[in-house]
């Protein structure tokens, strides 16, 4: 059985762009959204990841619910699943600040350190002085970083 998450992505691919949606189903998105970044502060994971791939289904283009449901399967410890919905949020916005400092947090936790540096430029362009941009550059700056 496919997955929702991997079905609204399949729709996304499959027409070449991200569909329109309606304004209620934006809307939707939005609140499932926020619904799970509150769920997930309450460290009910999945809740937040249920909450996260509702969102994506009302609006398959929604980023930051891709990179949050990347948050909740980092932080239960898969990355592969991790990098994954980093990646989707990144090709829907490649400005996506969250994922993209998420996985370069996954390079440099696999002793990649060229593929986060260059996350960091690609931060640093967007946002200099943004949380994400900060931190990143931290942990290059600190060394290398074990797996």
């Amino acid at each position: 059985m496919v997955g929702l998450p991997i079905l609204a992505l399949l729709m996304v691919l499959q027409s070449g762009a991200a569909r329109a949606v309606d304004q209620n189903s934006a809307q939707a998105s939005i609140s499932l959204y926020e619904r799970g970044i509150e769920t997930a502060a309450r460290d009910d994971l999945d809740g937040a990841r249920w909450l996260f791939e509702r969102a994506i289904a009302s609006n398959p283009a929604n980023a930051r619910a891709y990179a949050q449901l990347g948050v909740v399967h980092q932080t239960k410890g898969d990355p592969r699943l991790a990098r994954k919905y980093y990646g989707i949020a990144l090709e829907i916005d490649p400005a996506d600040l969250d994922a993209l400092s998420r996985i370069a947090q996954l390079d440099l936790a696999e002793g990649n350190r060229e593929a986060a540096a260059e996350r960091l430029r690609i931060l640093r362009f967007h946002c200099e002085t943004c949380q994400q941009t900060q931190e990143l550059a931290r942990a290059l700056e600190s060394g290398p970083v074990a797996p």
